[in-house]
């Protein structure tokens, strides 16, 4: 690879070497066949290409030194627009254009304004080669585009109205002076200063902006040869000087341009893809800890429920998310007994999941005495004893918990239950079609313990042989279709009275089938929706 570089340095070489012999060779031949007016439109195509082009790597480097303060690149934009600015006054003060402050009548002041550009500029090039890659500085941008434009307008100045402030470079009749061409040589030295100043910095970085420069510096010193050669500034080798001019300030545009926005586009591009790669790995770990977390949660929910020839339970569970804000549970607690649950929490996700887990977890059904005995917990107390344990955890202040807690007694058939706070009323469905909705009024779980110490009061109700409990989530009811039409409240309780003569099983079914034909699917749930029923046969 570093030999295939500097192949292409050398190519460079050989390519100015043929160019400039074949302009010496053919120079008489190129002043017979070309025109002044034919050279002169030559001419100011070539210069407006070079001014844009310097003007292109000023743009670059001044504008990319608000965001990197990099002090190379701001003296390589005050060296291109200097370039630019004398170039394009160079241009329009030629010999044989039209007046441009004062008449073109000798090629003097364009040939002067040409030389102090490419000394300026060579020197802007040395300069910026003995600089450090990542020097920076914090003088505001603004501050060299004026120092610079004043200095270039007042040198145009000096140049039109003060024509013996500097030495003269070409006389008419005689072509250009013993100064002009040393001066040549003098920028000569300086392009081949910067050549090895930076062909140094590559040996050491191996960067790609140091040999591009440098197959341009090649390209500029045969540039600066060529300017002193012409004997007429309408000779061949005036214009491959320029030639060689464009091509170099093009291959310097790119290396600039790559090193200032490209290169640090295409690091970006990297970092992005990489970061991309990395967030997709940690997401997929993330995933795979949810799934787990989900199968733990679904471990947490019974798969079974209490049933005998009195009593059977059936519940229908639809999370939103892989992880749920719901949760339930029946429990036998004697011959007698059942406690069943149901809550919802804030939100759904993996926060919601946690304080699922919270809750469960703190549902203690059973007291116990100082003889170990167990007692069986009135449903005031259970929610009492979650309400103390959420004030005295670390979960956020914004997060609640609703729930009903009951015990139903298979003997006489009597539903003794308290609500914290649930926001959606169970429902014991009769036979005939009536509903009738029990009272959950009451005060959530919540971190307010410093300042309320809640009732949950205790409520009876008496079911009969045939009657089923249906307690829910509001997350059934606030399922919405392609429309944003909710289920609803009416529509369910429309369908439960429809459908009241099914079975507990049959009815789970035939409420599942009805939401999923309103929502569309079930995998379009915004939120989690559950529901148990519990059906008294006897």
């Amino acid at each position: 690879m570093e030999r295939i570089k500097y192949n292409k340095i050398l190519m460079s070489v050989l390519f100015s070497v043929i160019i400039y012999t074949t302009a010496a060779i053919y120079n008489d031949l190129f002043i017979n066949i070309t025109s002044i007016a034919g050279y002169l439109t030559w001419h100011v195509v070539f210069e407006f290409i070079g001014v844009l082009v310097f003007f292109s790597i000023f743009t670059v480097t001044y504008f990319v030194y608000e965001e990197s303060a990099n002090f190379r690149m701001i003296i390589l934009s005050c060296a291109f627009l200097t370039m630019g600015l004398l170039d394009t006054f160079h241009t329009f003060s030629f010999k044989g254009m039209s007046n441009f402050f004062i008449a073109n009548n000798t090629a003097n002041r364009a040939t002067t304004l040409w030389i102090l550009s490419r000394t300026l500029g060579s020197l802007g090039l040395l300069l910026s080669a003995y600089v450090p890659a990542n020097f920076k500085i914090k003088i505001k941008k603004e501050s060299f585009a004026v120092v610079t434009t004043s200095f270039s307008i007042l040198i145009f100045i000096i140049v039109t109205y003060f024509p013996n402030f500097f030495p003269p470079m070409f006389v008419e009749g005689l072509g250009l002076t013993g100064i002009k061409i040393a001066m040549e040589y003098v920028i000569i030295l300086i392009l081949a200063l910067t050549f090895a100043l930076n062909l140094s910095r590559f040996n050491r970085t191996n960067q790609r902006l140091e040999h591009q420069f440098m197959i341009a510096l090649v390209l500029l010193m045969f540039s600066e040869f060529a300017f002193t050669s012409y004997g007429s500034v309408y000779d061949a080798f005036n214009y491959v000087g320029h030639i060689f001019k464009i091509i170099a300030s093009m291959i310097l545009y790119k290396a600039i341009y790559v090193e200032n926005v490209s290169a640090p586009y295409r690091h970006l591009n990297q970092m992005v893809k990489k970061s991309t790669e990395e967030l997709r790995d940690m997401n997929s770990m993330l995933l795979k800890d949810i799934e787990y977390a989900k199968e733990m949660q679904l471990r947490l929910m019974p798969k079974k429920f209490p049933t005998d020839e009195s009593i059977s339970f059936y519940v229908e569970y639809l999370p939103a998310e892989r992880l749920s804000g719901d949760f339930y549970n029946v429990i036998k607690l004697d011959e007698n007994n059942i406690a069943l649950y149901l809550g919802d929490v804030s939100g759904h996700g993996v926060t919601a999941a946690m304080l699922t887990i919270f809750a469960n977890q703190n549902i203690l059904p059973f007291n116990e005495d100082e003889d170990n005995h167990q007692t069986i917990t009135p449903p005031s107390e259970v929610l009492n004893t979650i309400y103390k344990g959420y004030n005295n955890s670390n979960f956020s202040d914004e997060t609640y918990i609703v729930m009903v807690y009951g015990i139903y007694n298979t003997k006489t058939k009597s539903f003794t239950y308290a609500s914290a706070g649930m926001n959606v009323s169970p429902y014991i469905i009769k036979r005939s079609g009536e509903l009738i909705p029990l009272d959950t009024k009451g005060f959530s779980i919540c971190k307010l313990g410093e300042f309320i110490t809640p009732v949950f009061d205790e409520r009876h109700e008496t079911l009969e042989a045939g009657d089923k409990l249906f307690m829910y989530s509001d997350g059934l009811i606030e399922s919405r279709d392609s429309n944003n039409e909710q289920y609803g409240q009416e529509r369910m309780e429309a369908f439960l009275r429809a459908n009241a003569i099914l079975s507990a099983e049959e009815l789970k079914i035939a409420l599942r089938e009805n939401l999923c034909q309103h929502i569309g699917h079930i995998n379009q749930l915004m939120d989690d929706a559950t529901f148990l029923i519990m059906e008294v046969h006897l």
